[in-house]
């Protein structure tokens, strides 16, 4: 498992920049989700998001606590966000993000890594 705590694990705030304006999609009158996760999931594979790092485990242990509780990333770390964003999008495939990546928790995750963007 990789140290989620160090800065150096992180993408680039290019890549979550990127990755953060899909909350925009949110605001539209009609949202196609099926189509944002696979544009997620292709920005993700492009972009090299958290690619590099395996966090597994913490998505064990502690990710699935933002799948059932989304509030919390209301004031989760960066490098949390980080990594729960790239294994869930590394390790599911279409179906299996619609399952379990409700439209709800994805626009929490979002919102929260909008925070960290630069304008």
């Amino acid at each position: 498992m990789s140290d989620i705590h160090e800065l150096n694990s992180l993408p680039s705030q290019a890549a979550i920049d990127s990755i953060a304006i899909y909350r925009l999609e949110f605001d539209k009158d009609t949202l196609n989700y099926p189509q944002l996760l696979s544009s997620l999931k292709k920005a993700c594979h492009e972009l090299n998001f958290m690619s590099k790092q395996n966090n597994k485990r913490w998505m064990r242990e502690k990710g699935h606590d933002y799948l059932n509780n989304p509030t919390l990333f209301d004031q989760t770390p960066l490098t949390y966000l980080c990594v729960f964003l790239g294994e869930i999008f590394k390790t599911y495939d279409l179906p299996e993000l619609q399952e379990k990546l409700t439209p709800q928790i994805l626009k929490c995750a979002l919102t929260r890594l909008q925070v960290f963007r630069l304008h």
